[in-house]
């Protein structure tokens, strides 16, 4: 069966989402509900987003080091520095039909709730990035793939550049978790600020700034990153 995935490699500007039909996935995906358990088990269900039903597969990929985030594994700090590239599917058929008759827009988070650290959250959230205008498109060719590093100007569609993540020494392993919202990207209120997301308070973040501007979480991924000293 053929599948819809919509493409983003940010080393393009503006960047540029599209539909584009692929040959039949060969990677093994978790079903939703193994998804929701690891995100329940890793607390990212709880200190991060309400509890949900992900109904989109959220592939993060860092190629200038070959890594891909795997639902909670570990990636050096120094391989994070750049934009990642990313690709979403539908987890099922009713989903990919959604896409083209609510003509679907997406927006992508990345949220530290480990800032300054997993013990002492004094400063999470941290806002690390927040990129909107994510559309779908009629079908057509995926753009090549990015021959240098991204640079980290920002670019259309971000309502907050990348920050890279660098976690402060002695802190141990933050969780980075991509955060995946459906809904109208019209009219988007970009945070305040990183910290906290702009609302002065720890543990607030993605999930305020979602439900403020009728954002629907639909999909999830995480990755630990720490500083080498420890």
């Amino acid at each position: 069966m053929w599948k819809h995935f919509l493409t983003a490699l940010l080393a393009t500007s503006p960047i540029s989402a599209r539909w584009v039909e692929q040959q039949p996935i060969e990677q093994d995906y978790l079903p939703a509900s193994a998804i929701r358990d690891t995100l329940k088990d890793n607390k990212i269900i709880g200190d991060v987003l309400d509890d949900f039903e992900p109904t989109f597969y959220l592939d993060i990929a860092y190629p200038e080091y070959h890594e891909t985030v795997l639902l909670g594994n570990d990636i050096p700090v120094k391989h994070v520095q750049h934009r990642p590239t990313f690709v979403i599917h539908a987890i099922n058929a009713q989903s990919d039909i959604n896409l083209f008759t609510d003509n679907a827009t997406f927006t992508l988070a990345l949220t530290d709730p480990d800032a300054k650290s997993r013990n002492n959250p004094k400063w999470s959230e941290m806002c690390h990035w927040l990129l909107s205008n994510l559309t779908t498109d009629l079908p057509g060719p995926a753009p090549p793939p990015p021959q240098e590093p991204p640079k980290l100007f920002k670019v259309p569609g971000e309502l907050k550049g990348y920050k890279p993540p660098g976690p402060p020494p002695k802190t141990g392993a933050h969780r980075y978790v991509f955060v995946l919202l459906q809904g109208s990207t019209h009219d988007l209120s970009p945070p305040k600020d990183r910290q906290h997301w702009g609302y002065g308070e720890p543990r607030h973040g993605v999930r305020d700034w979602a439900r403020e501007n009728d954002q629907k979480v639909v999909g999830a991924n995480f990755f630990f990153a720490q500083n080498k000293k420890q």
